[in-house]
């Protein structure tokens, strides 16, 4: 009989696993096998569809029991407190991350490290006065509301309160504008973001 190969992303994440109790007539090796995601990117694009799919399907049905205008409403003021929380979250991480334009540009830079994988990031300026980079790729939430037929009730990009949110709670006073480069029916996007000092 062959033994399973079990996936190296399984290998590499048995801590999150290892108090997980199966039967002993259940072929653990085979559930792994089958149902565990292969390879880190399937691992990271399925958490980032789920956390897409989570976002769309709560504002949709926000949207059912209090109005269309209550889906704007929840977006934004959810995406802010995303980026006041990370925010927090980083300053008390990182003690040698001192409040700023870079900060913020570092914040950015984690996040979609950590929760935005389908975005590429590219920066044309950064100092202690401004930052100007371009974020491209594939939108997760215009796809998932685009589906859902609610893309239309949202403001582009709805990252935008979420990088008000980082520079709010780091005390910056900046302006942060944001243009929609492109933003195509298969949500490919490209944002052009300016945060300055005022």
């Amino acid at each position: 009989m062959n033994q399973i190969q079990l996936p190296e992303t399984y290998l590499a994440l048995s801590d999150f696993r290892k108090h997980d109790v199966y039967l002993p007539e259940m072929n653990q090796a085979q559930i792994i096998s089958d149902f565990f995601p292969a390879t880190f990117t399937e691992l990271t694009q399925r958490l980032s569809d789920i956390t897409g799919a989570f976002y769309g399907g709560i504002l949709k049905q926000i949207g059912r029991l209090y109005g269309a205008e209550a889906i704007e409403q929840l977006s934004s003021t959810f995406m802010y407190d995303l980026g006041s929380r990370m925010t927090l979250r980083n300053l008390e991480a990182k003690p040698n991350l001192h409040p700023g334009i870079p900060a913020v540009a570092k914040i950015l830079i984690g996040a979609i490290f950590t929760s935005s994988p389908e975005y590429n990031f590219e920066f044309k300026e950064l100092n202690d006065h401004q930052c100007e980079l371009l974020i491209k790729g594939v939108d997760r939430y215009h796809k998932i509301t685009q589906s859902l037929q609610i893309a239309g009730l949202l403001k582009w990009p709805v990252i935008k309160p979420f990088i008000q949110g980082v520079c709010d709670t780091m005390g910056l006073d900046v302006l942060l504008e944001i243009k929609v480069l492109k933003l195509d029916p298969d949500s490919s996007c490209s944002y052009h973001i300016v945060i300055s000092e005022k």
